[in-house]
């Protein structure tokens, strides 16, 4: 095979692997969830029917952690969405608040701009010892902000379509 055919067909395989995994992502089909509601909090979202559903009691930030079952010693899924409670004092949108909070971190981590729940979010990636965190905050009201947080292993550098399907039907109540 000549070098050109190669790198072209090379090119093909990657393309077609890509379209392959924005297909599997979309094919995750939701509508038999069950829906987690949280009215304190203000949001409900859908999981699969057989993750747990944990609400932490104590005085940190309001959370609930939903986890897929766990089978040995292997990593399971779990995402987790907080509350932070009035830390936006000064009611500014979300792409102006989470810059400002990174002021304090010599090397910020990068973040792009999308939505959750149809609200305007920030979303960022973090590698650390423990894995990669994808995060996503949302203003939930003036001064309170709603965090979603995924910790992935580090062998796995894409997020699980999975995740992309809970975080897709965040729903908020006001």
């Amino acid at each position: 095979m000549s070098y050109p055919r190669l790198v072209v067909m090379t090119l093909l395989f990657c393309v077609a692997a890509a379209a392959i995994h924005a297909q599997s992502a979309a094919r995750i089909d939701t509508s038999g969830w069950t829906v987690f509601r949280n009215d304190k909090m203000g949001f409900e979202v859908k999981h699969p029917g057989n993750w747990n559903v944990q609400i932490p009691t104590g005085t940190g930030p309001e959370s609930v952690l939903m986890s897929e079952p766990r089978q040995g010693d292997s990593n399971h899924l779990a995402v987790q969405f907080w509350i932070q409670r009035n830390v936006n004092s000064k009611g500014v949108p979300i792409d102006e608040w989470y810059p400002e909070q990174m002021k304090v971190i010599s090397m910020p981590p990068p973040f792009t701009r999308t939505t959750l729940g149809t609200r305007p979010a920030i979303r960022r990636e973090v590698t650390g010892s423990l894995g990669i965190h994808f995060d996503a905050f949302t203003s939930l009201n003036r001064t309170d902000v709603f965090e979603v947080t995924i910790l992935q292993p580090l062998d796995q550098t894409r997020l699980n379509p999975i995740y992309d399907a809970i975080v897709s039907t965040v729903k908020f109540l006001n």
